[in-house]
């Protein structure tokens, strides 16, 4: 169960550090498209890359931002149930939430497949989609790995995302 955990921590690092490198290179872009479009040169086909940047910075961010909790949690009606009805609940929206995103996940393959096969490419540069969108696919099934390992320790008892960190 521990290198479960391990491998599934650790890819959801190199995912958020992947984000992390392609939202710098996306403001570098965005500051040098400005800059040049004010001598009347911008960067061709900017738009496009800022676009494929934004959806691989969207993708990759969330699973490890689910391992450190940074999700909003709203409880409004939780907190005034019971402590095992919390766990329930919890329990609940866990499983929800991993068929969701093996759902998402499962989609936006066959939605990569679809695009390879019909040969999709973006305007400017003539990139083919599909590896953008199996990107995402992997992000989303990592995301709902993620929200399975939360769901085994809430089973298990445990304390969970950033709050269980230090205790």
């Amino acid at each position: 169960m521990k290198h479960f955990q391990r491998f599934i921590k650790g890819t959801d690092l190199v995912l958020y550090s992947i984000a992390g490198a392609v939202l710098i290179g996306l403001v570098l872009i965005t500051l040098c498209d400005v800059i040049l479009r004010n001598f009347g040169h911008p960067i061709t086909g900017s738009m496009e890359i800022i676009q494929y940047g934004g959806a691989i910075v969207f993708a990759f961010a969330v699973p490890f931002a689910t391992t450190l909790g940074a999700q909003i949690i709203v409880d409004i009606v939780t907190e005034k149930l019971r402590p095992g009805a919390q766990r329930v609940m919890s329990i609940i929206t866990r499983i929800v939430g991993v068929l969701l995103f093996l759902f998402v996940s499962y989609n936006f393959y066959l939605y990569g497949l679809d695009v390879r096969r019909t040969g999709e490419l973006s305007a400017s540069f003539k990139i083919p989609y599909y590896p953008i969108v199996f990107a995402m696919a992997f992000s989303f099934l990592f995301q709902a790995l993620t929200v399975l390992l939360d769901l085994i320790n809430t089973l298990r008892g445990a304390e969970t995302g950033a709050e269980g960190e230090g205790k």
